[in-house]
């Protein structure tokens, strides 16, 4: 077939379910003979991923993907998109970020879109998006935007939890937010916002709120946001909202008193409003984890921090644990970027033998247990029996990329030596960033987890990713309600006063977590996590007596 692209034919002759045409090759081609148009006749197509190239234009053709559930025009050249894009159905992902987009298509078709990030293009206007009933993550940062879309605030989006319009010219936010029951993340900063509705403190998920950068007419609240975090923002629109409702019941004569009261917030209870604590016990010098990083490992991967998190409830719920593991997957391809800038280990500190040596050897001199499995074997015969998986299941799924543990095997690649952690008997518990021994894995039974961040980029990377997961861990609820807390061997309950909050959070949460010291191979201190200047405060408090 005349002017197909080698990547297209592939495609078509294995009848693959993706394809992926990045980078100055790509656009080389498409420079000199325009896109190829041959890609829309791959109707089985679920994934499109056209990056980093010259394409100015996408064909009305695209409609003809019929299957497709996730589109990625990342970095290119777009400057609007066809409407027939609203009629790809099962479309799931939509990735329109960095191009130029001017103008933005009806979206009525696609209601069964979960993610839409149209970040960095310059779009003055967005369409209504009350279709979008299945919409999770909002993403319209960086652009040239008056407002927030139409239908933002519309009861039906009830999945709809992250809105990111950061750096537009925002003038309003629209007081129907509250109604969004499942808002997460809420980044209206660097706009041109005066005043913020009072009723975005009914937000009861609400837990990142941005809005620095913006010149508002309230001193107190300009005072507020520049210097704290977005919890006292919200406590401060709470007592607003209290002062608007009492003012209302008073134009009423003062009926429904008992109604208001409900309703309302004081100002004492808004001070008290239910915050989750994390408790950091300082290193105990006599029964303390100390992690020895060996030179070895300094130009392998550098970087190690860890810390002991304790009293922790895997039973708690059904799932609780399953969302857990859950969990580190969704921060491994977030924050960490797919792994590439740092990886997460958990071990039920139970089964972890002191002292732990962080070191790097050669592929044949690491001996690890890998996770769900029962032979102990060389880390070159993980490594190539990793490799051989994933060609089969490649071949054998007909797609052109690896999925699950294969995708990192190219973190690895041009390793002479490999990382990896040993307990006190020599044994290996961690090999990163491909997996965990099977001999420390975490159970539903575990109560308390030793954690380990390494990378290759940072120890400020490592610090973050650890906030980061200690921070979802507190609002996943695995932590114990302070009431069911003791301090150390004593029976004596804990005397934290404990407020009830509406929603599912319940009783306040309280995560215990004990700092791990690293040092270099001669006894150097090099880190100890958390230290007074992480875990900034956000959406909890710290305790760091």
């Amino acid at each position: 077939m005349a002017d197909i692209w080698p990547e297209v034919a592939t495609a078509k002759e294995e009848n693959r379910r993706e394809l992926n045409l990045h980078g100055s090759e790509i656009s080389e081609r498409i420079e000199k003979r325009g896109f190829d148009k041959h890609v829309f006749d791959l109707v089985g197509l679920n994934y499109l991923d056209v990056r980093k190239t010259c394409l100015a234009e996408l064909s009305v053709s695209v409609s003809k993907l019929v299957n497709l559930n996730t589109l990625i025009l990342h970095n290119n050249r777009l400057t609007c998109l066809p409407e027939t894009v609203g009629d790809l159905k099962k479309l799931k992902l939509l990735d329109v970020s960095s191009n130029k987009i001017e103008s933005f298509p009806k979206l009525d078709g696609l209601t069964e879109l979960q993610s839409l990030n149209a970040s960095g293009n310059q779009l003055s206007e967005f369409p209504d998006v009350s279709c979008l009933t299945n919409l999770h993550i909002l993403n319209l940062s960086h652009n040239e935007l008056q407002s927030l879309p139409d239908g933002i605030g519309d009861d039906k989006l009830e999945y709809l939890a992250q809105i990111m319009a950061d750096n537009n010219a925002i003038t309003q936010v629209p007081a129907d937010l509250a109604n969004l029951v499942r808002l997460h993340t809420l980044d209206l900063s660097f706009n041109k916002i005066t005043e913020l509705p009072p009723e975005l403190s009914d937000c009861q998920k609400l837990k990142e709120f941005n809005v620095k950068g913006n010149k508002f007419k309230d001193r107190k609240l300009t005072k507020l946001v520049e210097q704290s975090h977005g919890k006292s923002v919200l406590n401060f629109l709470g007592v607003q909202l209290q002062k608007v409702r009492e003012s209302e019941m008073k134009e009423k004569g003062g009926k429904d008193k008992k109604k208001k009261k409900k309703k309302g917030v004081s100002k004492d209870e808004v001070e008290e409003l239910a915050k989750d604590l994390i408790d950091v016990l300082h290193f105990p010098v006599e029964t303390g984890i100390t992690v020895q990083v060996k030179p070895a490992v300094i130009s392998v991967r550098p970087y190690f921090v860890s810390c002991i998190v304790r009293n922790l409830n895997f039973k708690k719920s059904v799932n609780m644990f399953k969302r857990f593991i859950t969990l580190q997957t969704k921060l491994h391809d977030t924050i960490c970027n797919k792994r590439h800038t740092a990886t997460i280990a958990t071990h039920d500190l139970k089964l972890v033998k002191p002292v732990l040596v962080y070191d790097a050897r050669f592929p044949h001199d690491i001996k690890v247990v890998p996770l769900f499995k029962s032979a102990e074997v060389t880390a070159a015969t993980l490594v190539a029996q990793l490799r051989k998986e994933a060609d089969d299941l490649r071949k054998e799924k007909k797609r052109n990329t690896y999925s699950g543990i294969h995708k990192y095997l190219d973190l690895l690649k041009d390793k002479v030596q490999y990382p990896c952690l040993l307990d006190g008997d020599g044994h290996v518990i961690s090999f990163p960033p491909i997996t965990n021994s099977d001999k420390t894995k975490i159970s539903k039974e575990t109560t308390d987890i030793l954690v380990e961040v390494t990378s290759t980029s940072s120890l400020d990377v490592c610090k973050k990713v650890a906030d980061e997961l200690l921070r979802e861990m507190l609002l996943m609820g695995v932590g114990t309600p302070q009431e069911d807390v003791t301090k150390g061997d004593d029976t004596k309950e804990d005397d934290t006063v404990v407020y009830s909050r509406e929603g599912d959070a319940g009783a306040i949460q309280k995560l215990v977590v004990e700092q791990v010291r690293v040092i270099d191979h001669e006894g150097t201190l090099k880190v100890v996590y958390p230290s007074r200047t992480d875990l900034p405060l956000d959406i909890y408090e710290v305790n760091r007596e």
